[in-house]
């Protein structure tokens, strides 16, 4: 059993000739593919070609090629997501290396029948449908990349969230890298994130930045940024280490080491840069090589084979002569001149055999168990008992009394308080990870830090003396609170990820207004949720304060828009609730949270509802309607559907401590039930009878469509529902109460 040993910085190889060959293959694969679609990005690409395979190959990185969903592996973010071509050609270098090796060695044999491995053959489908996206994505074949990117900037928040999940479940040593150019430094959420990862102590996130200048335009940033990558983090208390020989083998891989496994005393995140020439080796450099590949079968293009050919020994087909004509016929040659690459390292036995040696020690270095490890085993039970979403089991305490006036955000501090500390109680750990952009208590989100039923709450999270708090104290930080929440609620724990979840959920807040500030980072979550093969965890998006209830505020903070802002998303992939009172936000949030959306946005608002009162009233309200029936020649037993509101309040009246609840069911002789579309109260016949749903006899399946993994198909059944008796129901209409 492998478990996480203390930090030692393994040794820099004396030699890199394997890795100078893979690194040839890997600048082949880029090209190839890149010339055969036409489209992509070639120059950050190939500049960042050391950097990644120094920190695959060299110990650094503790990761498995053949199982990258493995629990305590060492997670790895593209932050540069348009950058992509560099992870899909590496991996397809690996993976034949594993393939070779697995023909005398059955531990390099691909799982899942291969159906994660990107191999070469996948490049031909390089921004095609159905095959490899045009940026990063965690799904399918690069489950080794740890969260989604492309949009600048937009994947350093969710690493510092993965970070913190991983320190919040006690797994301190598993790292997280991001790699990332210095363009993607400029958007204020690098601001953001390094003021965050100093602020939570997060020694175990490491950036690597390839420093190489250049953008798309033609200016080079430091025409617009003052400074050094020194400067650029040393301020905010980070640990910086770097190389101006970012194209070397033994500077970068010293640095990569040091970065990863180096003395870190003050527990710092760490930033490593390497000095690199984007476009290396491209024969179009700096901003021109950012999203233009050679045109096909040009000559720069035949002029970079032919150094492969003459240094491997290999004859490419089509060397100096125009693409073909027939799409067929340009395929085919991809084709072909993507196995001669394969081909060139196959015949390199020596290299096989040193890479796959390399490959196995990364894989055997992911420990199998933690001891500080505090998730797993029973805790992750939490995920699969139904009393965390049955507000009929849900304690008295939750309820506000009928005539009690109390703002409805007031009932997410209620319900966030007794959440963590169900988890606390029943599985010892928290459940839900909270910030805010320094509204905690404004919006309420306070509570999934406080302590319920005498129970004490996990409190503020503190880097050096409380890290299972659940309130980080993060600043006025929307967006990177965004992508640091839904960071959290992307690291699933579980022995099984594709069956199962264990990890955390995360909740953050704003008001309503500002709600713009996060929808960058919550719609890829909601594209990651759609089709991450594994589980996720649930994000609650709160947008406090909201809608024209805060009208004073609206010259600046136009809240009533706010609830376009969450609704901007595919099917099935938020759940917007607007409760209207304190009683509603408890049954509404457990409602949402039972459905497999991966955000549920929770509108609340300011201003105190007054509890109704009434309900001491309810025994004679539906005596009134039932004898209304009975008058009319219907007779019992009898229903009550209750909408959230009356089903909450009319569950904590009593009358000389006797609950209401009891006189009304005993009118009725029939079922209570709770009906969240309602709002108010029907009485209704469940006598049998007075309604009918008649269901026709023309049952059909057909195909709905497809993704990369599952076929969709529907049933159709013709039904319809009738009223067979229009006075079998009454409608008990609510009393709304004043503000």
């Amino acid at each position: 059993m492998t478990t996480i040993a203390p930090e030692t910085v393994p040794a820099v190889p004396t030699r890199f000739g394997s890795w100078e060959v893979m690194k040839d293959v890997v600048d082949e694969l880029i090209d190839l593919a890149l010339n055969y679609r036409q489209s992509g990005h070639p120059g950050g690409s190939r500049s960042k070609v050391h950097l990644l395979l120094a920190l695959l190959l060299s110990g650094a990185m503790r990761w498995d090629l053949l199982r990258p969903w493995r629990r305590f592996s060492d997670r790895l973010i593209l932050s540069a997501g348009h950058t992509i071509p560099l992870v899909y050609a590496s991996l397809a270098a690996l993976n034949e290396v594993a393939r070779i090796a697995s023909e005398r060695e059955a531990r390099f044999a691909f799982p899942h029948e291969g159906r994660f491995a990107l191999t070469w053959e996948d490049l031909l489908l390089l921004r095609r449908r159905g095959g490899l996206p045009g940026h990063a994505e965690m799904a399918g074949k690069t489950l080794l990349l740890k969260w989604n990117t492309g949009p600048s900037g937009h994947g350093l928040p969710p690493s510092v969230g993965e970070a913190l999940a991983l320190r919040a479940a006690g797994l301190d040593g598993v790292k997280v890298f991001a790699i990332e150019g210095e363009g993607g430094l400029t958007p204020g959420a690098t601001h953001e994130s390094r003021n965050s990862a100093w602020g939570l102590g997060l020694a175990d996130l490491v950036f690597l930045l390839d420093w190489n200048d250049f953008g798309i335009d033609e200016n080079p940033i430091s025409s617009v940024v003052h400074g050094t990558p020194r400067d650029w983090f040393e301020g905010y208390g980070w640990r910086v280490l770097g190389t101006e020989h970012g194209s070397e083998w033994a500077p970068v891989t010293a640095t990569v080491l040091d970065a990863a496994r180096g003395p870190n005393a003050a527990r710092a995140p760490t930033l490593a840069w390497f000095r690199t020439r984007k476009g290396r080796g491209y024969l179009k450099y700096d901003n021109a090589s950012h999203g233009s590949p050679h045109a096909m079968n040009s000559e720069p293009f035949w002029r970079l084979r032919k150094e492969f050919m003459a240094k491997y020994g290999v004859e490419y087909a089509g060397v100096d002569e125009p693409a073909p004509k027939d799409p067929s016929m340009v395929r085919a040659q991809a084709k072909r001149n993507l196995e001669t690459v394969m081909a060139a390292l196959r015949s390199r036995g020596d290299v096989v055999e040193d890479i796959a040696a390399r490959i196995a020690a990364a894989a055997d270095g992911v420990p199998e168990a933690i001891p500080s490890f505090r998730l797993g085993s029973t805790r992750a039970g939490i995920f699969r008992d139904e009393r965390l979403t049955d507000a009929e089991r849900y304690p008295a305490e939750m309820w506000a009394k009928p005539g009690e006036s109390k703002p409805n955000r007031a009932a997410l501090a209620t319900w966030g308080a007794w959440v963590n500390t169900f988890a606390r109680t029943e599985y010892g750990r928290p459940l839900v990870i909270a910030m805010s952009a320094d509204l905690a208590e404004s919006t309420n989100i306070a509570g999934f830090a406080k302590g319920f039923g005498g129970v004490e709450g996990w409190g503020w999270y503190r880097r050096d003396s409380n890290t299972q708090g659940t309130l980080l104290p993060q600043q006025i930080t929307e967006f990177t609170n965004a992508g640091i929440s839904c960071g959290i609620a992307s690291v699933n724990l579980a022995e099984d990820p594709f069956t199962d979840f264990d990890g955390f959920w995360a909740a953050c807040s704003t008001y309503g207004s500002f709600s713009y500030l996060k929808y960058g980072e919550m719609r890829l979550f909601s594209q990651l949720a759609q089709d991450c093969e594994l589980k996720l965890g649930k994000v609650i998006w709160i947008a406090g304060h909201s809608g024209p209830e805060t009208a004073e505020d609206s010259r600046t903070h136009f809240g009533v828009f706010e609830t376009g802002v969450t609704q901007l998303f595919p099917e099935g992939a938020v759940i917007d609730l607007h409760p209207w009172e304190y009683n509603e936000v408890p049954v509404v949030l457990a409602a949402a949270l039972r459905q497999k959306a991966p955000i549920v946005a929770l509108h609340l608002t300011r201003p105190p509802i007054t509890i109704p009162d009434d309900y001491a009233d309810y025994p004679s309200v539906v005596v009134d309607a039932v004898e209304t029936l009975r008058r009319a020649g219907i007779n019992g037993p009898y229903a009550l559907a209750l909408g959230p509101t009356c089903y909450s309040g009319l569950a904590q009246a009593a009358e000389d401590g006797h609950p209401i609840r009891e006189r009304v069911e005993h009118f009725l002789d029939g079922p209570m039930v709770l009906a969240p579309k309602i709002d108010g109260a029907v009485l209704l016949s469940h006598r049998g009878g007075d309604f009918q749903l008649s269901v026709g006899q023309d049952l059909s399946i057909g195909y709905a469509g497809h993704d990369k993994d599952k076929v969709y198909l529907y049933l159709t059944e013709s039904f319809a529902f009738r009223v067979l008796e229009r006075g079998a129901a009454v409608y008990l209409k609510p009393k709304r109460a004043k503000k």
